[in-house]
């Protein structure tokens, strides 16, 4: 005569198979059960400020879909007098430091995790929401004329 117990075994059958399916579910959409936070590695953000002046740091968060990205921004002088030049300039300091092109968005670094850097003029600082004031005062409070200042936008890429 067996001890075995066909009634509990496939009970713990059931039940393991449920467990899995819920697992299965769970890892499906996951990104909206568990909240991820993507930031930029300090010591990238270190070596884009070795390539200029920077008039102000800031961070920009932006939240969807249970993720939130925090963007670096820099208000940054690198010694030309146009916007024009000062995203050449930058733009080739930073490619000298290892940072490759993006296409015709900018560059972008895995030497740190996925990073994608933009450029911007201060003509554009309505696009930067509740920072557009600040980063306007301390344009306008550096000696540095307006018109050759870039923003500098770091953002983590999951």
């Amino acid at each position: 005569m067996s001890n075995f117990n066909y009634k509990r075994t496939a009970t713990l059958t059931k039940f393991a198979l449920v467990a899995l399916s819920a697992l299965v579910s769970l890892a499906g959409c996951g990104r909206l059960l568990f909240h991820e936070t993507f930031k930029v590695d300090p010591a990238a953000v270190e070596e884009v400020r070795s390539v200029g002046r920077v008039v102000l740091q800031v961070q920009s968060d932006w939240t969807w879909e249970g993720s939130t990205q925090i963007d670096e921004i820099l208000l940054m002088d690198v010694g030309s007098s146009t916007y024009e030049e000062s995203c050449d300039i930058a733009y080739e300091r930073l490619r000298q430091l290892g940072w490759s092109e993006r296409g015709n968005d900018g560059l972008e670094s895995h030497k740190w995790g996925h990073i994608a850097i933009s450029f911007d003029s201060l003509d554009n600082l309505d696009a930067y929401g509740p920072l557009e004031q600040p980063l306007w005062d301390a344009a306008l409070a550096d000696s540095a004329t307006s018109s050759s200042l870039i923003l500098v936008d770091l953002a983590p890429l999951s």
